[in-house]
């Protein structure tokens, strides 16, 4: 069963038949489509002219022609069955392999049909034949059940990978906190249950996704509201740098912040901030070595501030540099025995986007080794709701 026509397709028909009125002296017209794909259709009109006259009459129906004429044969090719029921009428299928689609009714009262007439007729049946394809698919595509789910599903994954940060923030915390305890101390048992659990649901998160590498990245993202109070930059970072600095511990790594002693106040989302900044920690902590050195840098301008998170690691190559922000592209970490789903930077730009703010990359940062992300936000920046 086919789609109703669009407006846009219904558009063209109604062109393609002032085009042959105008070259050809056509006095009665009419474009068709079917309304199953069966041997014995019906037919709706799209396009009638002159447009205040009854739509034509279609006393001989046109037939398929041969599965072997049409199957293997392309659309331009195909031999079209010009179908007389009239004195000078002509009725040209409309064809897409063996199927056809509609019907284009040519008329003319004085005059019959010469050869060479016939055959720009059938040139403009070809081309309402393809524009009608066309406009199925696009139709199919709009009104396909899979557009909504896909991304209900990408948001899905976005808030799982964002999980990652906090439960990974409790497990170093609890890691910590084990070796402070001694073995006959009565929390003991209640700090070893949290890691217990914590470990569980990192090994959950990872099953999923896991299971998800073999379904293609999603594109889009749904980001959060825009702010509408300022935002304290120290108090917020504050959970962060606490959490890297037990990391820098656990990991035999070196985690410092250099940033001015006052800050100004932002329109950012306190949740936007911290997912952005965290995603560029935990990528800074997994790409860098033990005994390397991972920083976050504030630094204040007039004009802007700028915060970098920024690392001694391994580096990212120039010519994958341009696909970072891509929603599960990995580069050559891929093949790496490193964790990762690809999707924190994709997400953090899409945070970004609404506030007209982006991250940028700078790698090598250091001599020929380590990256740094930076994010420059303007002042005084406020978004006006």
């Amino acid at each position: 069963m086919l789609w109703p026509a669009s407006e846009e397709f219904a558009a063209l028909c109604r062109a393609q038949l002032e085009l042959v009125v105008n070259s050809l002296g056509a006095s009665s017209l009419a474009v068709y489509l079917s309304e199953t794909l069966n041997d014995s259709p019906s037919w709706s009109p799209v396009a009638v002219y002159p447009e205040a006259a009854a739509a034509l009459s279609l006393p001989i129906p046109p037939t398929l022609p041969p599965p072997t004429q049409a199957r293997e044969t392309p659309l331009s090719h195909c031999p079209q069955q010009v179908v007389s029921s009239l004195a000078n009428q002509l009725i040209l299928p409309l064809m897409y392999q063996n199927w056809v689609l509609g019907v284009l009714v040519a008329q003319r009262q004085h005059r019959p049909w010469l050869a060479a007439e016939q055959a720009q007729l059938q040139q403009v049946a070809q081309t309402l034949a393809i524009a009608c394809v066309l406009d199925q698919r696009q139709q199919w595509l709009s009104h396909s059940p899979a557009n909504p789910l896909d991304q209900q599903q990408q948001r899905f994954d976005d808030l799982l990978h964002q999980l990652r940060n906090p439960v990974a923030a409790i497990r170093t915390f609890v890691k910590l906190l084990l070796k402070r305890l001694e073995p006959d101390h009565q929390g003991r048992p209640l700090a070893e249950g949290i890691a217990k659990e914590t470990e569980r649901l990192m090994a959950l998160l990872e099953d999923y996704r896991q299971q998800r590498n073999e379904i293609p990245a999603l594109t889009g993202s749904q980001p959060l509201p825009l702010a509408g109070q300022p935002l304290d930059l120290a108090e917020t970072l504050s959970p962060l740098i606490t959490a890297a600095q037990a990391r820098a511990e656990m990991e035999g790594k070196t985690f410092v912040v250099e940033r001015p002693p006052q800050l100004p106040p932002i329109w950012l989302e306190e949740r936007v901030l911290q997912e952005v900044v965290g995603n560029l920690l935990d990528n800074a902590f997994k790409y860098t070595p033990k005994g390397g050195t991972i920083g976050l840098r504030l630094t204040l301008t007039p004009a802007v501030l700028e915060l970098t998170v920024w690392d001694t690691g391994c580096g990212i190559p120039l010519e994958v540099q341009s696909r970072l922000f891509e929603r599960g592209y990995r580069g050559i970490q891929a093949d790496s025995g490193i964790e990762g789903s690809g999707l924190g930077l994709a997400i953090a730009q899409d945070l970004l986007r609404p506030y007209g703010l982006s991250l940028r990359v700078t790698s090598p940062y250091e001599g020929d080794r380590g990256t740094a992300f930076t994010l420059t936000i303007p002042l005084p920046m406020k978004v006006e709701r």
